[in-house]
C-alpha cells in the first residue's frame, strides 16, 4: 500500500506539473511580451504544448505494472487538458508527438503499449468534446476531464481481459488499490483543470486591463489634443488645487509672467503658487465653491487684458463627490475695447444731436450780446472796462465751447494732403515756446531724420498737437521740461509728447478720452475726446502711458503712405529752449 501510495503522489505531480508551468510560463510571458504563440498558432499554444508533452512522457515513464489492480499512469490529463484547450493543429500535434514517444518509452521499460497507448484511443472522442469543454463551466471541465480519466484506467482493464492477456481474478485481490488509483486520477483532474482555468481567467482579465488602459490612454490622448486645440485657455485641478493637466493657450497666458515655464513645472503644483491671474482673491474663491459643487463665472483683469472666466466642478458619479475643478478662460480684452468705443460713440452721438442745436439757437443770441456789449462799453466809463473785459472773454469761452462741440461731432468727410509731419511742427513752435517761457518751461524737440511724408489734415493735426502740448503743459510746474519727438516704426511714423509732470492716476487714464470726463477745474472735458477723433479720422491710434511721480506720454501712431519720400538733414532736430 505504501509503495501505490509513493506511485500515485508520483504521478499526481507530473501531472499537475503542466498546468503549473503553463501558469508560469504564461504569466511571465505575458507580461514581458515574449509569448505570442511563436512556436504553435494561437495565443500561448507553443507554451501549451511544451508543457503538456513532457508531462506525458514522464507519466509514461514512471508508471509502474502492480502485480495487482490497474497500472499508476495519470498521462490522460495533460494529454485531455492540452486538447481540450489547444486549437485543432495543437491536438494533432501534442497527440502525434506524445504517441511517438509513450511507445519508444513502452519498448525501452518492456512494457505492454496495451497500458501505455490507451489515451490515445479516446483522442477522437476528445476532438469531438472541445467546444463543449471551452463554452462550459468550470465544473463541466472537471467532469468532462473526470470522465476522460476513468475510461482510461476502464481501458487499461478491459483491453487485456478482452484479449485474453489477463483474468479478471487479477484485479480482485487488490480492489483497494484499484479504487485508490481511481480516487487520485479524481483529484489530479479537478487540480489539473483549476490551475488551468485560472491561469486562462488571469490572462483575460489582464489582457482587458490592457486593452482598456491602452483605449483610456488614447481618449486621454485626444482629449489633450482638443483642449490644446481650442481658443480657451483651460486648466484642471484635483481636488487639492493642484494642476493636472494646462492646455497650450493656457501655458502661454503664464509665460508672460514667466517665459521659460514648461508644462511639466506646472503640472501637479498648487494654482495659487502660479504668478498671474492665479493670485486674484476671486480665482482662489470660485476654486473653492467649485470644489464644493458649485459652478460659477466671472470678469478678471489680468492688465493689460480682460478674462471671462468659468469654474467647473468634475464629479465622480461613482462616489457622488468633487474630485477636480475646470477653469476655463476666454479673451474678452477686444471685446471689452469694443464696447467701450461703443459707450464713447454713443456719447459723441449725443454730443452731436446737442451741438447741431446750440450751433443756431446760442451762438447766434451770444453774437448779438457780445456785440451791444462793445457799444455799451464805449459809452461806458472806464471804471466799469474790467467788467466789461470778464463778461467778453466768459463770452469768448463759451464760444470756444461750442467751437469744440462743432469740431467733435462733426461727421464730415475730411480734406487731407501730401504734407510732412516735421513742416506742421516747426510751424507751432513759435506758439509752444510763447507759452512754455511765459510757464518757465522749456521744449525739446528730437525730430528723426528721415520720416515719410503724411497723408494729413494741416489744421486738424495742429489743433492735436497744439490741445496735447498745452495740456502737458498746464500739467507740469516750473522748469518742466515738455518733449515732442518723432520716429517711424514699421509701416507708422509716430508722434509722441512727453512730460515731466506728476503723472496720472490708474484709474483715470480708463477714462481719459471719454467726452465731459475732465480732472481740470475749467475744464469741458472735450480736448483729449476731440483728439482721438482727429486720429481716427486719420486712420490711426493714440495711446497714453503714465507713471505718477514722473510723468505722461502721448503716443500717436500715424500710418505711412508714401515710403518713397525722405527728409534730409545733417544732424537730427534737437532744440532746447530755456526761460
Amino acid at each position: 500500500m505504501l509503495i501505490a501510495l509513493k506511485e500515485s503522489v508520483l504521478q499526481v505531480l507530473l501531472a499537475v506539473i503542466s498546468a503549473g508551468f503553463f501558469s508560469i510560463l504564461t504569466d511571465y510571458g505575458d507580461k514581458k511580451k515574449v509569448w505570442a504563440g511563436h512556436l504553435l498558432p494561437g495565443p500561448h499554444q507553443g507554451i501549451l504544448y511544451l508543457c503538456c508533452l513532457p508531462a506525458i512522457l514522464l507519466c509514461s515513464l514512471f508508471q509502474s505494472q502492480p502485480p495487482y489492480g490497474l497500472p499508476s499512469n495519470l498521462g490522460i490529463i495533460p494529454l485531455a487538458v492540452g486538447v481540450m484547450y489547444g486549437t485543432r493543429r495543437t491536438s494533432f500535434v501534442l497527440a502525434a508527438s506524445a504517441l511517438t514517444g509513450v511507445l519508444i518509452i513502452a519498448q525501452s521499460i518492456e512494457m505492454s503499449p496495451m497500458y501505455v497507448g490507451t489515451a490515445f484511443i479516446l483522442f477522437p472522442f476528445m476532438l469531438l468534446h472541445v467546444k463543449f469543454f471551452q463554452r462550459g463551466t468550470l465544473l463541466d471541465k472537471r467532469l468532462l476531464i473526470f470522465t476522460y480519466v476513468v475510461a482510461d484506467m476502464l481501458l487499461k482493464a478491459l483491453l487485456p481481459l478482452l484479449w485474453g492477456k489477463q483474468n479478471i481474478s487479477i484485479y480482485i485481490p487488490d480492489l483497494l488499490t484499484t479504487l485508490w488509483n481511481v480516487a487520485v486520477g479524481v483529484l489530479a483532474s479537478f487540480a489539473v483543470v483549476s490551475l488551468m482555468h485560472n491561469s486562462f481567467e488571469k490572462l483575460t482579465l489582464r489582457r482587458n486591463v490592457t486593452e482598456f488602459t491602452s483605449k483610456y490612454l488614447i481618449e486621454v490622448d485626444k482629449l489633450r489634443q482638443v483642449m490644446d486645440l481650442m481658443p480657451l485657455s483651460l486648466v484642471t485641478l484635483d481636488s487639492e488645487e493642484r494642476v493636472i493637466h494646462m492646455n497650450k493657450t493656457m501655458l502661454e497666458l503664464y509665460r508672460e509672467f514667466d517665459p521659460y515655464i514648461t508644462l511639466p513645472e506646472v503640472v501637479g503644483r498648487p494654482l495659487n503658487s502660479l504668478y498671474g491671474f492665479s493670485t486674484s482673491p476671486v480665482v482662489n474663491e470660485r476654486v473653492a465653491k467649485a470644489l464644493e459643487g458649485e459652478a460659477g463665472a466671472d470678469l478678471i483683469n489680468v492688465s493689460p487684458k480682460v478674462f471671462f472666466s468659468s469654474f467647473l466642478p468634475i464629479r465622480d458619479k461613482h462616489i457622488n463627490q468633487t474630485t477636480g475643478v475646470i477653469i476655463a478662460l476666454q479673451d474678452i480684452t477686444e471685446l471689452e475695447t469694443l464696447r467701450s468705443e461703443l459707450g464713447n460713440f454713443e456719447r459723441l452721438s449725443l454730443v452731436g444731436q446737442m451741438a447741431a442745436g446750440i450751433t443756431h439757437e446760442i451762438r447766434n443770441p451770444m453774437a448779438v450780446v457780445r456785440g451791444f456789449l462793445q457799444l455799451m462799453r464805449e459809452k461806458s466809463p472806464d471804471s466799469l472796462g474790467n467788467y466789461y473785459r470778464i463778461v467778453m472773454e466768459e463770452l469768448d469761452r463759451a464760444n470756444g465751447i461750442i467751437n469744440d462741440f462743432l469740431s467733435l461731432a462733426q461727421n464730415r468727410i475730411v480734406e487731407k494732403e501730401q504734407c510732412h509731419l516735421h513742416d506742421i511742427i516747426r510751424e507751432l513752435t513759435p506758439l509752444l515756446w510763447a507759452d512754455a517761457n511765459l510757464r518757465g518751461q522749456t521744449i525739446e524737440l528730437k525730430l528723426e531724420d528721415h520720416v515719410t511724408r503724411l497723408h494729413l489734415n494741416t489744421k486738424e493735426i495742429k489743433q492735436l498737437l497744439l490741445n496735447l502740448s498745452r495740456n502737458a503743459m498746464e500739467a507740469m510746474g516750473e522748469k518742466g521740461v515738455l518733449t515732442i519727438s518723432t520716429h517711424e516704426e514699421g509701416d507708422f511714423v509716430e508722434l509722441e509728447v512727453k512730460d515731466t509732470g506728476p503723472g496720472i492716476p490708474q484709474k483715470q487714464l480708463e477714462k481719459l478720452f471719454q467726452p465731459f470726463y475732465t480732472t481740470k477745474t475749467k475744464g469741458t472735458g472735450l480736448g483729449l475726446a476731440l483728439c482721438q477723433s482727429i486720429v481716427e479720422r486719420h486712420h490711426g491710434t493714440i495711446a497714453v502711458d503714465s507713471v505718477e511721480g514722473m510723468g505722461t506720454q502721448f503716443k500717436v501712431r500715424l500710418r505711412r503712405t508714401i515710403p518713397t519720400y525722405r527728409e534730409h538733414s545733417e544732424t537730427p532736430v534737437i532744440n532746447t529752449i530755456q526761460k
